[in-house]
């Protein structure tokens, strides 16, 4: 396994700048991660405060050793009592199969930022990956992307829904998801390592009784040597310690509103904002009949709505819930990162090019709490290329920062013009030219003796022209075809890594290249040596 730095582009500006270190960016966050003693700082600040350390590892425990946990993780959790330790988090949905590949450059991310970090302070830092198990919105984490013919197919699980629920409540029907699997594992090409990895995976699913269950055996097993923390945002055990602090979202929510609006206002001027919310919206859900419902403030009556009016509670009746209970509640994109700086000692949060920008909008948020937001790091992104694509890249000359950043539609483009000849693309040229005269003087001899055939004689023009450019894409795609070996190469390439003009990442699946390289795959990602400098690390297979 090879690795090497190509500058990557995220998507947003804001993020663009704050990777550069333009000070524009940066105003809007606590920390410049640029210092060279960022960490140190962060780390004076969070041993000046104290956290629920004690109850976060007793549940910590009970809930890494339910998915097999290895020592070291168990470790870890025990060394969370220290009042020294510090954590560096991140986390994600728990999408089928571990969802895209973005999310294990996330756990990668986080395990080797918090073993530098740990050599660098000499204290202990922990990897924690908080699975948003809290989040509702099933179509988000429901299927994969597989490979077909030089395309992506969308490969769904099936699973009818009545209600709004948390996927930690969702459970799974394991004889449609048995199916749904080897119908995955059937689009891959088999291997010495298929019966391994499809083996491990059906073993997983045979343990679990939720898609979080399924996502934290795949991701425990996987990152067993790592020490790797998991916690669900979700569990009722978490819930309960964030209880008092559910208590102070409550108590001070219109002012948590005002200050998210404060700082929106502020970053809109430059580079618009990411968090769609209002001045009423509550940021907290509450589970009403076992639906997730966003709750709102309504000001003239005091008290707190469902968004679709499905509920009415006061500010006392849901202080009362956050007390007696508070896993009736859950967090919403505001809320979810104060709440994780309540509980969590974070030295460092590891975050998406997305996350970046919204964070950007919480600065105020997280003073109104007297918190200060940690370190905001980017997240490593990788590119695996396999060696055959590899190989094309070079048969085809392609720039590797372009194609990545680009694709290959402009290269493409190119070659189509400059080296697939068409014979006959004069004739139809002479040809169109030719009865646009014919039809001309048709036109004008009849509209002499009677205007009101004009319309119709335009559109007999129209459908002759039609059927000009349909006939020359017929003739055009037979000469394609005798260039069809080179042609399917750029369609390889840019299925391999800019699927859909989007990054490699964000639509394959891990479960591939573990069919193709074996169970070890992660582990080499994770034993490379890569510098956590923003580059894009190309990793040749």
């Amino acid at each position: 396994m090879e690795i090497t730095d190509v500058s990557l582009k995220a998507g947003n500006k804001l993020t663009n700048d704050y990777i550069k270190g333009e000070k524009q960016a940066l105003s809007f966050f606590h920390y410049n991660i640029h210092e060279k003693d960022v960490y140190e700082k962060r780390l004076a600040d969070v041993q000046k405060q104290s956290y629920p350390r004690e109850q976060l590892a007793e549940y910590l425990l009970d809930f890494n050793k339910r998915y097999g946990a290895s020592s070291k993780t168990i470790e870890n959790i025990e060394k969370l009592k220290d009042p020294n330790s510090v954590v560096v988090v991140g986390g994600q949905q728990a999408g089928l199969l571990t969802g895209p590949l973005y999310t294990i450059h996330k756990v990668i991310s986080i395990v080797l930022l918090a073993k530098q970090q740990e050599e660098a302070l000499n204290v202990p830092v922990l990897p924690v990956f908080w699975i948003a198990g809290e989040d509702h919105d099933f179509a988000e984490i429901n299927h994969v992307y597989t490979e077909h013919k030089n395309q992506l197919l969308k490969k769904t699980l099936k699973h009818s829904l009545k209600k709004k629920q948390m996927v930690s409540q969702i459970e799974l029907d394991h004889e449609a998801c048995r199916s749904w699997v080897r119908d995955v594992f059937q689009t891959f090409n088999e291997t010495a390592h298929t019966n391994q990895v499809l083996h491990f995976v059906l073993e997983a699913l045979d343990k679990s009784r939720t898609y979080v269950d399924f996502f934290a055996h795949l991701v425990t097993t996987m990152f067993a040597e790592s020490g790797l923390i998991l916690m669900d945002a979700a569990s009722k055990e978490v819930r309960s310690i964030e209880s008092s602090f559910f208590v102070t979202l409550i108590e001070q929510n219109d002012k948590l509103s005002s200050a998210v609006m404060e700082q929106q206002t502020e970053i809109q001027k430059q580079y618009g904002r990411m968090i769609e919310v209002g001045e009423e919206t509550a940021h907290l859900f509450y589970s009403h009949n076992e639906n997730r419902v966003l709750l709102e403030r309504d000001a003239e009556q005091e008290q707190f709505v469902g968004k679709q009016n499905e509920l009415a509670l006061s500010k006392e009746e849901l202080v009362q819930i956050a007390k007696q209970t508070p896993e009736l509640l859950s967090n919403n994109v505001v809320t979810r990162p104060l709440m994780q700086e309540y509980l969590l000692p974070t030295l460092a949060f590891i975050a998406g090019p997305g996350e970046v920008a919204y964070w950007a909008e919480l600065e105020k948020a997280f003073s109104l709490f007297s918190f200060k937001m940690p370190p905001v790091v980017p997240r490593l992104s990788y590119a695996i290329v396999e060696r055959h694509i590899e190989k094309y890249m070079d048969e085809l000359q392609l720039d590797l920062s372009n194609v990545v950043n680009e694709g290959v539609d402009a290269e493409r483009e190119h070659w189509l013009k400059t080296e697939v000849h068409n014979p006959y693309e004069m004739y139809f040229e002479k040809a169109k030219e030719d009865f646009e005269k014919i039809h001309k003087t048709l036109r004008e001899n009849i509209q002499k003796e009677d205007k009101t055939f004009d319309e119709v004689m335009l559109k007999n023009r129209a459908i002759i022209q039609k059927q000009f450019e349909t006939i020359q894409k017929i003739v055009e795609s037979k000469q394609l075809i005798k260039h069809d070996v080179k042609h399917s190469k750029y369609a390889q390439i840019e299925l391999a890594l800019r699927p859909y003009n989007a990054p490699q990442e964000r639509m394959w699946n891990i479960m591939y290249y573990l069919n193709g390289y074996g169970m070890q795959f992660v582990s080499d990602l994770l034993s490379a040596e890569v510098e956590l400098n923003h580059w894009l690390k190309v990793c040749y297979v």
